[in-house]
């Protein structure tokens, strides 16, 4: 464990009021209450745009293939260009105010879509600036809300904040895109903006209250002598050197590849080569969500009989196998609709099952000081190699066709597998306690 101190840590105080009992539910705790209410409007504005954007860009905009994967590839962007810097920032700024912002913005971002709509000036171009926009305030807030939770809670209580956090957001991937899918029948797809703006408005509200149990004091004026790139550095030092950070590094910048070239081309092949109606399109995304409720419920308990570092290798191990009923849906048109869910429900469970095992474990290896620029260096790749796959998936479907692209896809996802088999951490079943910060 790296154990470099930097002068000036950015943030002075943190006050939690009050305590929260061993065992007592997080939500007890006020300010956790309003940041998961907060979460749960921004995984519904989330669940609808992203329902949204491939149906207006493929039906109502009729963009290419080539031309869907860029959009995404402008949705993850912002993680390229801005996690480093961005991790820096975050660990000097107040981080409630990052969250405040980084809403607003994502509010007058996708409140753009359907007033260009209803003065017909939408084009594919405008929704390749807005995924752009919002991928870099995505930045910001992951990384800040990722450092604000050991503020409000103690650090042996953020795997179960992360627990309801992510109980609460399958939940809601169980509904929205059924009811987003159900609504397009009466209503044009970028109507369903209006209300992503909402739901940002209102968590931008609701964050607004936090900081009854946590104060942030600039440190701007005390550390003269800071250093970007050296505290740049740090993070990416600490990400490198701790052998659990590193493999978890390396198997979501791979998974993430593929998962990014999946994500690209399956809305192209359900909506626009086989046709699909959007009620169905949204049917098959609510399958997905409601097995990673499944999973959220079941995956707990599971954590603890495995141990959590055995059980993240294991479900990243799944990964690749849950995917391939999605390249078969391509082969085997007749029963495309079937082997989609098929492909759906088990990628649900296995992506669910991997954030449970894995919530809370960069927080407990992680010093304080450093969280927002490991979060952010992290970020820069796994996050990164998202929109590189995407863009990839476009390019060999234009040259070829979609189904070599998501088989294509599948078999990237198999890297990761030689790096768990070489990895001194199989034989590891719970984090060591000497890795803890």
């Amino acid at each position: 464990m790296v154990s470099e101190s930097i002068a000036g840590q950015g943030e002075a105080a943190e006050i939690r009021s009050p305590d929260l009992a061993e065992g007592s539910d997080v939500l007890r705790h006020p300010d956790f209450r309003r940041l998961w209410v907060a979460n749960a409007m921004r995984d519904a504005a989330a669940e609808v745009a992203s329902f949204a954007l491939p149906v207006t860009a493929l039906l109502l905009l009729h963009a290419s293939a080539l031309e869907v994967s860029v959009i995404f590839f402008c949705s993850r962007l912002g993680y390229l260009l801005v996690s480093l810097p961005a991790g820096v920032w975050v660990d000097r700024w107040h981080k409630k105010r990052i969250l405040v912002i980084s809403d607003l913005i994502y509010a007058c971002s996708f409140g753009s879509i359907p007033v260009a709509y209803a003065i017909d000036i939408l084009t594919v171009q405008q929704m390749m600036v807005v995924a752009f926009l919002v991928s870099v305030c995505g930045v910001f807030f992951d990384v800040a809300h990722a450092s604000i939770l050991p503020q409000i809670l103690p650090k042996n209580r953020i795997a179960d904040a992360n627990a309801r956090l992510q109980t609460s957001e399958t939940a809601i991937q169980s509904v929205s895109p059924s009811v987003a899918g159900a609504l397009t029948n009466n209503i044009a797809a970028p109507l369903l903006y209006c209300f992503t703006l909402l739901c940002h408005l209102g968590s931008a509200f609701l964050v607004g209250k936090v900081g009854a149990s946590v104060r942030e004091v600039s440190s701007k004026n005390n550390t003269p002598d800071r250093h970007f790139l050296r505290e740049a550095a740090a993070g990416i030092k600490i990400l490198r050197n701790q052998p659990l950070l590193r493999l978890l590094f390396a198997q979501a910048a791979l998974n993430n590849f593929g998962a990014g070239m999946m994500l690209a081309m399956m809305p192209v092949f359900l909506l626009k080569e086989i046709h699909i109606s959007t009620w169905m399109f949204g049917l098959l995304s609510t399958l997905g969500a409601i097995s990673g409720l499944c999973a959220s419920l079941v995956c707990p308990r599971l954590r603890r009989r495995l141990g959590e570092i055995r059980m993240t290798l294991i479900f990243s191990a799944l990964t690749p196998a849950a995917l391939v009923a999605a390249p078969l849906a391509s082969m085997f048109r007749g029963a495309a609709v079937p082997l989609a869910a098929t492909a759906e429900i088990c990628i649900g469970f296995v992506v669910v099952g991997r954030a449970v095992a894995t919530a809370g474990l960069r927080a407990r290896v992680t010093p304080s000081q450093y969280l927002g620029r490991v979060t952010a260096a992290n970020n820069l790749v796994t996050q990164g190699a998202t929109p590189l796959g995407a863009v990839v998936a476009g390019v060999v479907a234009s040259a070829s066709t979609t189904s070599v692209s998501l088989w294509t896809g599948v078999i990237e996802m198999c890297i990761p597998l030689f790096i768990l088999i070489n990895s001194p951490m199989r034989s590891i079943r719970t984090l060591p306690r000497e890795w803890e910060a």
